[in-house]
């Protein structure tokens, strides 16, 4: 029973929601259709009967992937993602695949191939970018999580736009093997939820790794950077807090590495399909293509310094708290181009540094492994913690 009302919400949701173009898929037929297929019972796991959609970076079998660009998706994919798998396997169902800016490198996931993404919670402002599908979709009740892709900020920035949690964990954590690329050296696969006790089981599912919450914070130390307005909720858990700051130099190697490697990701269609991409997508592209293997090795060498830099000044903090937004979250109709330096820049400069982080909304947690963060997040969670809305 419990799956059949899970299904039925879920097409209820994308009626409601129809014209927010949430999913690649237009109306609940096909999801209706594909559920209703199902071959076998759901798999009693820890994930049972909990309804998905997935970025369309990533393969699922028997559907397209087209990345939200008109240059892909003619044909379906062959095979399920491993880390499709793994949800599979907990028993979780699949809505369908979530839109999002174009190739996976924008911030406000205002797609000209798919329709721009709504935010189901927030109409005057995007969905923030570029998973801004699988956020929509969690805060409009068509999924009760969803995966995402982060290379800059691109699962935690949709958090924050629309009320939800999303998860960046290191490099690898999480299998990325059928999942379309941006900038290999940064990208990862990452939960989105509703609730941090959800991300947690999520992450359960992907990677075997249990997560409970702590029953206070002391004893930690809590960097607190550019004046985290949820900084208080930290002391009153236990935590001691202590001033800290991001290493903002780091953001120039880190875009010189970004736009490099998203220059050989797209080799085999740009610039000789450069008229099929979206203007903003294109311009970026365009702009790296100066970067030569000298000024390449040069931000590879700068970025591992200033790593070790970071490491070593921030000796004795535990978890560093931060907005998740480096302002107001963009705008509906908004020049992407002109917001996304300020609307990226501290989620950029996490990514640039190697760690995981939890976005509750437009509120970050920083640590030193995926199970630090999600039990701060727990943690205060299980006190009343809220999620912070955007700016």
């Amino acid at each position: 029973m419990e799956r059949e009302a899970a299904i039925a919400q879920s097409a209820e949701a994308i009626r409601l929601h129809s014209g927010h173009h949430i999913l690649i898929e237009a109306g609940p037929e096909p999801v209706l259709d594909r559920l209703g297929r199902a071959a076998r019972p759901t798999p009693d796991g820890p994930l049972r009967d909990w309804t998905y959609v997935v970025k369309d970076m990533i393969d699922v079998a028997g559907l397209p992937t087209t990345r939200g660009s008109s240059l892909y998706g003619a044909e379906p994919a062959l095979a399920d993602a491993r880390c499709v798998e793994l949800l599979d396997e907990a028993g979780a169902l699949l809505v369908g695949k979530a839109n999002q800016h174009e190739f996976a490198w924008g911030v406000t996931s205002e797609n000209p191939h798919w329709g721009d993404v709504g935010n189901p919670r927030h109409p005057h402002l995007t969905p923030g970018g570029s998973s801004g599908g699988t956020a929509a979709a969690i805060a409009a009740g068509i999924a009760r999580f969803g995966l995402g892709t982060d290379t800059g900020g691109s699962v935690r920035m949709p958090a924050a736009c629309c009320g939800v949690v999303g998860l960046r964990p290191r490099s690898g954590a999480v299998p990325a093997a059928e999942v379309a690329g941006l900038a290999p050296a940064f990208d990862v696969v990452g939960p989105m939820t509703a609730s941090v006790a959800d991300c947690a089981r999520v992450w359960q599912a992907l990677t075997g790794e249990v997560v409970g919450p702590p029953d206070s914070l002391a004893g930690l130390v809590v960097g607190v950077v550019e004046g985290c307005a949820q900084a208080d909720d930290f002391a009153e858990l236990g935590a001691r807090l202590r001033e800290a700051a991001l290493p903002a130099e780091v953001l120039e190697p880190y875009w010189t590495i970004v736009g490099a490697q998203a220059r050989r990701t797209h080799e085999g269609t740009f610039p000789a399909c450069a008229a099929r991409y979206s203007p903003g997508v294109r311009a970026k592209l365009e702009a790296a293509g100066g970067i030569g293997h000298e000024e390449y090795r040069r931000a590879v060498e700068r970025l591992a310094s200033l790593r070790d830099d970071f490491a070593a000044a921030t000796t004795g903090i535990d978890l560093l708290v931060m907005p998740t937004l480096g302002g107001p979250a963009p705008r509906t109709g908004c020049d992407e181009a002109a917001v996304r330096g300020e609307t990226g820049r501290i989620t950029a400069t996490v990514s640039a540094l190697g760690l995981p982080a939890l976005a509750v909304g437009d509120l970050q947690l920083v640590g030193t492994s995926e199970a630090a963060v999600l039990r701060a997040g727990l943690c205060r969670e299980s006190r009343g913690g809220t999620i912070p809305e955007p700016r």
